[in-house]
């Protein structure tokens, strides 16, 4: 439903837009060959949005300092413009905290656009696998501020695909485990 998704998220200030090609790139090629690939697009949206520039950001298990990057993306903040990412492989989810309103969580995957406005409070959690992949637009001035509101802790993860089910057939098998021991 993704013209429900972009006319709801669009009323609280956040772009959604689905991306699809004829012959899609392989998402893991080389990061010059998807820029290329995709440069009529990416150079459209980045003058339309007036960005500055754009490039590839991996992440991966293996990314050096991961969890510590992660702890800062999973803290409640805002920018002072937009913050846009394309996502070409993997899976995240953005919370997003528009004032006066509850908040909302968006599941994304390859093919999704998002573009966060300035001054929307929100934070981004990727799903368990802890791979993605995507095409960031930067803007010349983007600090976030973070609001210490604590909210980003009342939320529990909420990807649901397959090392999420993985991970907890695991925790649960080991109490299971226990129980037949003691019988």
């Amino acid at each position: 439903m993704p013209a429900e998704i972009e006319s709801f998220l669009a009323g609280i200030g956040v772009e959604y837009q689905r991306w699809t090609r004829v012959s899609p790139i392989p998402a893991f090629s080389f990061a010059e060959e998807i820029l290329k690939t995709y440069e009529p697009e990416l150079e459209g949206y980045k003058s339309k949005r007036n960005f500055c520039a754009y490039d590839v950001v991996d992440l991966t298990p293996e990314t050096p300092g991961l969890e510590e990057m992660l702890r800062e993306f999973k803290r409640e903040h805002w920018h002072n413009s937009d913050e846009a990412r394309f996502i070409l492989a993997g899976r995240g989810v953005w919370y997003i905290h528009p004032a006066g309103r509850g908040v909302i969580t968006v599941e994304l995957e390859p093919g999704d656009l998002i573009s966060v406005g300035p001054g929307i409070r929100h934070w981004f959690e990727l799903c368990a696998e802890k791979r993605f992949r995507a095409i960031q637009f930067s803007a010349e001035d983007k600090d976030a501020e973070y609001t210490g509101s604590g909210i980003d802790a009342e939320f529990e993860p909420v990807c649901m695909g397959p090392a999420y089910f993985t991970s907890r057939i695991a925790r649960i098998a080991k109490p299971v485990e226990a129980v037949r021991r003691n019988l």
